[in-house]
């Protein structure tokens, strides 16, 4: 008996352990509960990261960022912003309440969280700056 109670709570810390969140605190500076989120941006696939500053588009390792995305034509329309400074209106969710196991639908597009933060951009519309 105790054998088993021994694996039961190892089992349990390694199921921990591989489904916890994996994620960060936003970037020092980053409102997560603004509307409005400006910044430079590095667009991948259904899913934008957005940087507070333009030397680290140039790092394709930087994680000082936080991960995105419009609803899916204009996230899709949304390649030539790439390297642009912009500003996305919107709000944040909590990246422990997405919707779907590991990633997070955005009206269509989905959000992987490739910042790894806790927090993710569902934003509405961008503007582009410069």
């Amino acid at each position: 008996m105790r054998t088993l109670v021994i694996l039961a709570g190892a089992l349990t810390l390694s199921a921990c352990a591989t489904s916890g969140p994996n994620t960060a605190p936003p970037p020092v500076g980053f409102d997560a509960s603004a509307s409005q989120f400006t910044g430079w941006v590095r667009v991948t696939g259904e899913e934008f990261q957005l940087f507070a500053e333009q030397r680290d588009l140039r790092n394709p390792a930087a994680r000082s960022c936080v991960s995105g995305a419009l609803p899916r034509n204009p996230q899709r329309a949304s390649g030539d912003l790439n390297g642009s400074q912009v500003r996305f209106t919107g709000r944040t969710l909590a990246w422990a309440e997405r919707n779907q196991g590991q990633t997070h639908d955005w009206q269509g597009s989905t959000i992987t969280n490739g910042c790894r933060k806790d927090v993710v951009i569902l934003a509405d519309r961008v503007e582009v700056l410069r």
